[in-house]
């Protein structure tokens, strides 16, 4: 039997985490049928708050349709919406345990809209095993601060985890109380897993002589502190380097950047990449792109790959960018109104300038040998050559839109208008049309 302050407690301790991060959506319960989840489900149904449950199936065990079924059943019981969303899982990025994690996050995200959150069984255990698990592989303060609380998914959607302070003790006991049954993955006893060696084998041996869960807690939240006073530095020191949103990414000046100790660059270049991709990148990784900067002469063109974004350098300035998807064709062209906006298939947006005139255009990309004369310049030149002398940015040199009329071209997209553009009878292409990436 659990006691009636401990039958209290956890309902409770729902309500405040929800307080603390309300959503202005639909709230969901991420339901693979294990104790968690099953308790979370539990919970929340006996305080009456809606929710809907989505099931994950990965298809990775032989028992997944029998956990699919368990669950439909469990949360028609409860009366609780559910949906049961089956992903395939890419062992090569990372493993099965990562691979599932991102196919997990990839369903989560097809079922929920702006606005709506997604609720997580995790608890303190788990934290715990968290923390020595990123121990274990040389993390820094912000690694091991642990899983958040609440933290954002993108396209104003979130995450919460209401669980977090109490461990699988108090679950289960709850679990037992109230007659619920819950689903034991068998994977969960392959040691060959790090995370189950560390709660099978680490864990109870640390528990056994010092109260584990609740010291890794404490140590995590200092932590987290640490990392956010990190995060307000860097955040300092972007400012002081003069970040700007660039065409495609953002930049900063490398001369400021260089003025600053290698731990501040660092610091610097990890929270850059996390604010705008929202995951940090390896110290390896990292380290290789600060040393590929500092080697690199004052006119060298520097690209290196940091998870989901891509270090560059470019004159005086250094990019933090999305990655490019490459292409294959070198002779596209499109047709375009000159009044709607036109996806172009080498990334981003062209869009009309105020006063364009609608017509017959073509939108092509380079393929070498192209003239151009600016309509403010007093003769032609090599194409090539008038990107460079307007420093558009090399890795985008292939990408910018050219547009076209009767065969002429008349304004190369977001730089300047041609010469040819202002003899357009009743209409001179004066600002040349914009291009934007949604990056």
């Amino acid at each position: 039997m659990i006691s009636k302050s401990a039958a209290n407690f956890l309902p409770q301790l729902i309500k405040s985490a929800m307080q603390r991060h309300p959503a202005k959506g639909q709230l969901w319960v991420g339901f693979s049928g294990g104790l968690d989840s099953t308790v979370l489900l539990h919970l929340l149904n006996q305080n009456g708050i809606p929710v809907r449950a989505v099931h994950v199936h990965h298809g990775l065990s032989s028992n997944a349709d029998g956990w699919l079924r368990h669950c439909e059943v469990f949360a028609r019981e409860l009366q609780v919406p559910f949906i049961a969303v089956r992903m395939q899982v890419d062992r090569s990025d990372g493993g099965v345990e990562q691979g599932a994690r991102k196919a997990r996050y990839k369903a989560f995200d097809s079922v929920m809209s702006s606005g709506d959150q997604m609720l997580l069984g995790h608890h303190g255990d788990d934290q715990a095993e968290t923390f020595l698990y990123r121990l274990m592989r040389g993390a820094g303060a912000l690694g091991l601060s642990g899983m958040a609380e609440s933290r954002p998914l993108g396209e104003g959607k979130s995450l919460l985890r209401p669980l977090l302070s109490v461990g699988r003790s108090e679950l289960e006991a709850w679990a037992l109380e109230h007659g619920l049954r819950w689903i034991e993955d068998e994977s969960n006893a392959d040691e060959t897993f790090e995370r189950n060696y560390l709660r099978r084998k680490v864990m109870p041996l640390l528990s056994a002589r010092w109260p584990a869960r609740q010291s890794i807690q404490r140590a995590a939240d200092n932590l987290r502190e640490s990392a956010l006073l990190l995060e307000e530095l860097a955040l300092a020191d972007l400012q002081a380097c003069d970040i700007r949103k660039e065409r495609f990414g953002e930049s900063l000046l490398i001369s400021a950047f260089s003025d600053l100790s290698l731990a501040r660059r660092k610091n610097l270049l990890r929270n850059w990449i996390l604010r705008q991709a929202g995951m940090a990148p390896e110290s390896v990784t990292l380290q290789e792109a600060l040393g590929q900067i500092e080697r690199a002469s004052a006119d060298a063109q520097v690209e290196v790959r940091l998870g989901r974004r891509v270090v560059r350098r470019f004159q005086q300035l250094l990019y933090l960018t999305p990655i490019l998807e490459s292409f294959a064709s070198t002779d596209e062209e499109l047709l375009w109104d000159g009044v709607s906006a036109l996806p172009l298939p080498r990334g981003g947006v062209l869009e009309p300038a105020p006063d364009w005139p609608q017509g017959a255009y073509q939108v092509r990309y380079r393929r070498g040998g192209e003239r151009t004369q600016p309509r403010n310049r007093p003769r032609s030149q090599m194409l090539k050559k008038v990107l460079q002398e307007w420093a558009l940015e090399p890795w985008l040199r292939d990408r910018v839109p050219l547009v076209y009329l009767n065969g002429e071209l008349v304004a190369v997209a977001g730089l300047f208008c041609c010469k040819v553009g202002s003899t357009v009878p009743g209409a001179p292409l004066v600002k040349p049309p914009s291009w934007r990436f949604f990056d």
